[in-house]
């Protein structure tokens, strides 16, 4: 009974302050944004664990994919240890973390999928990338910071950081992009008009549900809802003036000077496989 009172004494302490990772831990399994957990064990660079009540739960952290380090035949891959003990240093510095997510919350291996964040406001996702220490892995439906993630490993790219070191490494180690068997499709990019004509030039409608315009230079993307674009017909994706993007046949991209007017700024057009469907060349 009075450990009971004691339990219900600290919830009321706790909750108004935004919860205690110490309650966390005694009262559920289940894991929750907004409330900090302590870090109890080590995987590699993108996998560790976390108390959860009386249990432990496997935390992956998203967007990311660090060198492997356990891969069977394979003792390491480059910098596998590297991103390994870097993710341990951190996490073990503090000791409890803070987890938020997107639309899928586990993988298939029953992982908890996770931005991560330490006690002093840094992201672990963005910190391993930042140092070169991993790529970006996008597997949709989580793709909320595709295109702010792609900008930081762009950038350990160009420093030449971690895995990217070597010019020859950066450029064999992208993960490959796999071409539509099929397209019928045409992308036309009048930059100045910040216009995107897409055609589809097939006797068939295409369900564009879940497909993704890109703006390669700025690593900008236009995410396809519900849409189906006719046989014959043409859709305008617009990031000009919003007022022209109400009109029949438009769509607002929801942002304004997307496309680079000084330097070429091609287009890529995906669909919900994520195979390249079409280009637009920016020579």
């Amino acid at each position: 009974m009075l450990r009971k009172k004691l339990l219900l004494l600290l919830l009321a302490v706790c909750l108004p302050l935004g919860g205690c990772s110490a309650i966390s831990d005694m009262t559920t399994s289940v894991v929750q944004t907004n409330q900090w957990y302590t870090v109890s064990g080590f995987i590699d660079g993108d996998t560790f664990k976390i108390k959860t009540g009386s249990e432990e739960t496997t935390v992956r952290l998203l967007y990311i994919d660090t060198p492997e380090t356990k891969k069977p035949g394979v003792a390491y891959e480059p910098f596998g240890p590297e991103a390994s003990t870097f993710t341990e240093h951190l996490l073990t510095e503090s000791k409890e973390v803070r987890l938020t997510f997107d639309k899928d919350q586990t993988d298939k291996y029953d992982r908890t999928l996770a931005v991560v964040e330490l006690k002093d406001g840094r992201i672990l996702n963005e910190l391993l990338l930042e140092q070169g220490l991993a790529k970006v892995l996008i597997i949709e439906p989580n793709v909320k910071m595709e295109n702010v993630y792609k900008q930081l490993e762009q950038k350990a790219k160009q420093q030449q950081l971690g895995i990217w070191e070597d010019a020859s490494t950066a450029s064999n180690s992208e993960f490959p992009v796999k071409k539509a068997a099929r397209s019928g499709i045409i992308v036309e990019v009048n930059k100045q008009n910040e216009l995107v004509t897409i055609s589809n030039t097939t006797n068939e409608a295409i369900v564009m549900d879940g497909w993704k315009l890109v703006s390669v230079k700025g690593n900008q993307t236009y995410p396809f809802t519900k849409y189906e674009l006719p046989p014959g017909e043409k859709v305008i994706v617009s990031s000009a003036d919003q007022t022209a993007a109400e009109r029949p046949g438009f769509l607002p991209w929801g942002a304004t000077n997307i496309w680079n007017n000084s330097e070429p700024d091609p287009a890529e057009l995906y669909n919900s496989y994520n195979e390249l469907v079409a280009v637009w060349e920016d020579h």
